[in-house]
């Protein structure tokens, strides 16, 4: 799974690093509303009656409005802004989920290697959609709606504030799209649930009984599309059917001798809130010697850097400085040092195509002086595009003694971790065959947590993304008709969604033929992207004018749009890794922001507008 860079930061580290950019982009665009207000003020009538009327709106807003704030006309504006929302049938958006969960259950790939990961994408991408899609029509049509029928008369002549209007008609949206999120979270949840639920049977029959070791090996029934390898102890009387599609049965045995019987429970590891513990990765190059990164294999694509097998070649991953928690016996409570690995191979030679390609871990002292350096390597195999599970035990962690040329065992917590810091290496042992790795590809794994409340959390993330539609929406009904409102609402979500991308452009990182303007020229003229653009010079010098212009524009407005691909964690719970409290209190923060600013925006345009005239 990919992992942004920015959620390995603190939530006090970066609340501290995004305030000042937060406030110097409130005071912008709070000046530069101002004086696109003045200026369209002035225009329409005279510099002097737009200065007052600037002047007396705000205040009228600050000293006059803001104090006497009724929480009862809120929630009063919020009852009818839900009055109209079922009337707008939006319970037909709940219908539609559930007839999707109805058709989905038929076509999705029952046979796929990870149904977990499935049925959640599927639950959680159609939430997302289709809630979203419910915030932009409510909040759009809301108020051009109430003007065009002069039903919003009614209200204006009542002493009801601008901002009570506003943040009633929000608030009322945001509780229809609470109340459908809570229906479909927990009808998606039962879908996941039922739709992985299954058991298998054995038959003893089909079963080898080992008197050496005592116990039964051999398979379980082919149910779901999938079977397991079984082992089972006859002393303990329980057993494990091992890894498949993502899960795990446990069985226990009943009865004795001739009237025994196997009982297999329900899956388990489908459903996972696991807690990685990150670390710093930096990098030695073939000699041993300290390295800036990896090493770049071809591949355009450059999250992932590379070790070469077969060299000193090293990614080591530092585990308990500031970035990260300090490792303490708590850490390992069953003397087990709990690795997990998501590595990528690339293969210059194809050898045996099924083979895993072998590796080895090092554990390193952060101390420079300490009695061990490293531990002796130990080996593991490569599972490409699957996690690696490693419990290394104390008692495995070995080192060479200089003197006596033997491996002698480890102290880890006295001879390795020092100020609770441990680094963990990773070398490829295959000759011109490499490893693959980003940070986040290998952690320490804490204790699991709950994975219905992971799967709360994820719905908290759809919820935030509900509310920002919602704000945008109001915000630019209290100007525009209802379909302009529309458009503007899903200009900001695709402008916000592909951010990145925007800035990519303006900068030439993605792009060889140059802005909208010159692609069109080149569209038209059938010239190549990589090219050079066959036009006159003063020609080429409106192109590149009228590109840059537009593209700066487009990157201011994605730079203040949300960005709302951050607040899908739908990834995150499908492949079973715990959304951390400090990414949650990112993006609640994020919301608070949007929702004080777009707030005290609209409630001054609305002030200033002539509803009732």
């Amino acid at each position: 799974m990919v992992v942004d860079p920015s959620e390995f930061i603190r939530f006090g580290d970066w609340f501290w690093e995004a305030i000042v950019p937060f406030l110097l982009t409130i005071v912008t665009l709070l000046v530069g509303g101002l004086v696109f207000w003045f200026v369209q003020l002035a225009v329409r009538r005279h510099p002097r009656v737009a200065v007052d009327i600037i002047g007396r709106t705000l205040h009228n807003s600050i000293f006059r409005d803001l104090p006497s704030t009724s929480l009862r006309r809120i929630l009063a504006m919020a009852r009818l802004a839900i009055h109209e929302a079922l009337r707008s049938r939006v319970l037909v958006i709940f219908a539609i989920f559930v007839v999707l969960l109805l058709f989905g259950g038929w076509f999705l790939d029952v046979e796929n290697d990870h149904p977990a990961r499935l049925y959640l994408t599927f639950v959680l991408s159609s939430t997302s959609y289709l809630i979203i899609a419910l915030a932009m029509f409510l909040s759009a049509f809301s108020l051009p709606n109430d003007i065009k029928n002069r039903t919003i008369y009614t209200i204006t002549t009542k002493p009801v504030r601008s901002h009570e209007i506003f943040m009633g008609r929000v608030i009322g949206f945001a509780a229809v799209g609470t109340i459908l999120l809570l229906m479909m979270g927990t009808i998606s949840y039962m879908f996941v649930w039922r739709g992985l639920d299954h058991t298998h049977t054995i038959d003893v029959a089909d079963l080898n009984y080992d008197s050496d070791r005592k116990e039964w090996t051999g398979r379980t029934s082919f149910d779901r599309h999938h079977f397991h390898d079984v082992i089972i102890s006859n002393e303990t009387k329980r057993g494990i059917a091992m890894t498949s599609k993502g899960h795990q049965h446990e069985i226990t045995v009943v009865g004795e001798g001739t009237d025994v019987q196997f009982e297999v429970g329900p899956p388990v590891g489908d459903l996972l809130a696991r807690v990685p513990v990150y670390g710093e990765l930096s990098f030695l190059d073939r000699y041993g010697n300290q390295a800036e990164s990896g090493l770049n294999v071809g591949k355009s694509w450059g999250y992932r850097t590379y070790i070469e097998g077969n060299t000193l070649n090293t990614a080591i991953w530092k585990f308990g400085d500031q970035a990260t928690s300090q490792i303490t016996s708590a850490t390992f409570p069953d003397e087990k040092i709990p690795l997990e690995m998501d590595l990528r191979v690339f293969r210059t030679n194809r050898g045996d195509i099924e083979s895993k390609i072998r590796g080895e871990v090092i554990l390193m002292s952060t101390d420079p002086i300490a009695k061990v350096q490293e531990s002796l390597p130990i080996n593991f195999e490569a599972t490409e595009f699957a996690t690696l599970r490693m419990d290394i035990p104390f008692s495995d962690v070995k080192y060479l003694d200089p003197i006596s040329a033997k491996p002698i065992s480890v102290d880890v917590f006295n001879d390795l971790i020092v100020n609770g810091e441990l680094k963990v290496g990773i070398r490829c042992k295959e000759h011109a065959q490499f490893f693959g790795m980003a940070r986040a590809d290998l952690y320490l794994r804490g204790p699991d947590q709950s994975f219905i409340i992971n799967f709360a959390k994820s719905y908290v993330g759809i919820w935030m993304q509900m509310l920002l539609v919602t704000l945008f929406g109001v915000l630019f009904s209290t100007f525009l008709n209802g379909i302009i409102s529309l458009k503007a609402t899903l200009a900001i979500i695709v402008l916000g969604t592909f951010a990145g991308f925007i800035t990519a452009i303006q900068t030439d990182d993605v792009s060889t033929g140059g802005g909208p303007i010159e692609a069109l020229v080149r569209g038209v003229t059938q010239q190549g992207a990589e090219t050079e653009l066959n036009v006159s010079d003063g020609a080429r010098d409106v192109i590149e004018a009228l590109d840059g212009a537009y593209l700066w524009t487009m990157n201011v407005v994605s730079q203040i749009a949300p960005r709302y691909p951050e607040f899908n964690t739908a990834d995150k719970v499908a492949y079973g890794y715990d959304i951390s409290m400090d990414l949650l209190l990112r993006h609640l923060t994020v919301t608070l922001g949007y929702f004080m600013v777009i707030s005290i925006i609209g409630t001054l345009i609305l002030r200033s507008r002539e509803v009732a005239a």
